[in-house]
């Protein structure tokens, strides 16, 4: 639905907002800062793009022992499965049960920020935007770090051979190649790829990398991207958001998604749940010709799956590899020699991660 304020020229704007905090109400820019902050943090946030908030209400809200404020999500029970018996057998007992997880809420603050009202006067951009801008950037930070924070924690969980400790499934890979064709479809089979019971199989819904790495996708030739694509990203950079069947999102922020790094992510459903019980909101107070702001919101998220979430890593070169182990089990470490790139099986450095080199079949 639009807003009021929609049609309104960036000058009228500017001059309604002024207008009302030289008379003290600073309603009217609060409502206008609070209207613009949330719709920049709802389309800049990739954390947002990955869980979609949703509203939360009180009748949500699980109580504690102390004031603290979640809810609990359920998750979907784990069955035995259906058995291939003979006639006149009777089924075996299965007692079942309903795991939980919780998502606690948190109130996001950013730091109270002055300015003089009389030098608004002369601005010709939007009023709006010199007042949240800081509020946005200090916001995306917490939110998007918190997330990835989150789910590192669940990826590095891992052996060796980068299974996940508690679902025994391949959540991490490196790649002696830069991000290319043949790597980003190695790579993409992480989620579907289930453990060895054959459980915690996923299909890809997003993937995340930030805008350096992705410029390794202007490398592809006319063969490798197909048809008139090179072309196009040739002539306009890369335009599409979809590679392979996954969609993508490209993040400026490199201090928290790093260079040659691509997270895959489920479909929201098979990841967690994101609430918010009070969305972004500025808050003013003007003292004589002091103008005092900061924002504020409400909210949570939890992973539920934690199968959910897998990472690659590309480039990961200089190490001197040799076979260690044998079988399924094989792979690179540095004890011993030198590697052959070309009749690689997997392969890793001394025991951090595995990486996956020419030749191998995982």
């Amino acid at each position: 639905m639009p807003t009021p304020t929609q049609n309104v020229s960036t000058a009228q704007m500017n001059a309604r907002i002024l207008e009302q905090l030289q008379r003290g109400n600073t309603k009217v820019a609060e409502d206008a800062s609070t209207d613009y902050i949330r719709n920049h943090i709802r389309e800049d946030s990739f954390a947002f793009k990955i869980l979609p908030p949703q509203k939360a209400t009180n009748d949500m809200l699980d109580r504690t022992l102390d004031e603290r404020l979640q809810i609990i999500e359920e998750i979907e029970p784990d069955g035995p499965g259906a058995m291939w018996v003979p006639f006149e057998t009777a089924p075996t007992g299965e007692y079942i049960t309903g795991p939980r997880f919780a998502i606690p809420f948190t109130r996001v603050l950013t730091p109270k920020f002055m300015k003089d009202i009389d030098e608004l006067r002369t601005y010709r951009m939007d009023i709006r935007k010199v007042l949240v801008d800081n509020s946005i950037k200090d916001g995306l930070a917490t939110i998007d770090g918190k997330f990835i924070e989150t789910i590192n924690s669940i990826i590095f969980n891992c052996d060796a051979n980068g299974r996940n400790i508690v679902t025994g499934k391949k959540q991490l890979m490196d790649f002696y190649d830069p991000l290319n064709r043949e790597t980003f479809a190695e790579a993409k089979k992480l989620l579907p790829r289930g453990n060895a019971d054959g459980k915690f199989n996923l299909r890809n819904y997003i993937c995340l990398m930030n805008d350096v790495t992705a410029q390794d996708l202007l490398k592809l030739d006319r063969i490798e991207a197909g048809g008139d694509i090179a072309q196009e990203m040739f002539k306009n950079g890369l335009t599409m958001d979809t590679i392979m069947g996954v969609k993508c999102l490209f993040t400026i922020k490199s201090a928290l998604v790093p260079d040659n790094y691509v997270y895959f992510f489920a479909a929201p459903e098979f990841l967690g749940k994101a609430y918010y019980l009070e969305d972004w909101t500025m808050f003013m107070k003007k003292e004589a010709y002091f103008l005092e702001m900061w924002s504020y919101w409400t909210g949570g998220f939890g992973i539920g799956n934690i199968a959910g979430v897998a990472l690659a890593r590309f480039n990961q070169t200089g190490k001197t590899l040799v076979t260690i182990g044998s079988g399924d089990d094989a792979h690179m470490g540095i004890p011993g020699g030198g590697l052959d790139p070309t009749k690689g099986s997997i392969i890793g450095d001394s025991g951090d991660r595995t990486v996956w080199g020419p030749g191998a079949a995982l």
